[in-house]
């Protein structure tokens, strides 16, 4: 059986392969069923157009989730100073487009990350 998290996960991947990107998806489950990490959307040159990093909150995270949309420039940015004395997390908020706050329980807010994501996607690949 799938986490709720997980089906959401392959519905982003399914915005990717319906603009003909390939989506890669790199995470990790804590003790408690708790998803983090990163999806990454590719062409059929491996090159990348939108990385998304999903986490929860560390105080009380309920069924929330944070998700941070980042475009080429962005990811660019993030891999630059990877390695700096800045935190991973710290770079990934600054150079993100959009940070998107979701309830597992609320289908709304769901679907508008779906909206977001397929916004932020570059003209090239529009939904």
């Amino acid at each position: 059986m799938k986490l709720f998290i997980e089906y959401i996960l392959e519905e982003i991947e399914q915005i990717g392969i319906q603009n003909s990107l390939r989506v890669s998806l790199s995470s990790k489950k804590n003790e408690d069923n708790y998803v983090r990490g990163v999806m990454q959307f590719f062409d059929n040159q491996f090159e990348v157009h939108l990385v998304i990093v999903f986490s929860f909150p560390e105080e009380n995270p309920g069924l929330n989730y944070i998700f941070w949309i980042l475009n080429k420039e962005g990811n660019d940015n993030v891999i630059e100073k990877d390695g700096s004395k800045e935190k991973a997390m710290d770079l990934v908020k600054n150079a993100a487009l959009k940070e998107i706050k979701i309830n597992l329980s609320k289908g709304a807010e769901i679907r508008n990350l779906f909206k977001e994501i397929g916004l932020c996607l570059p003209p090239s690949v529009v939904i």
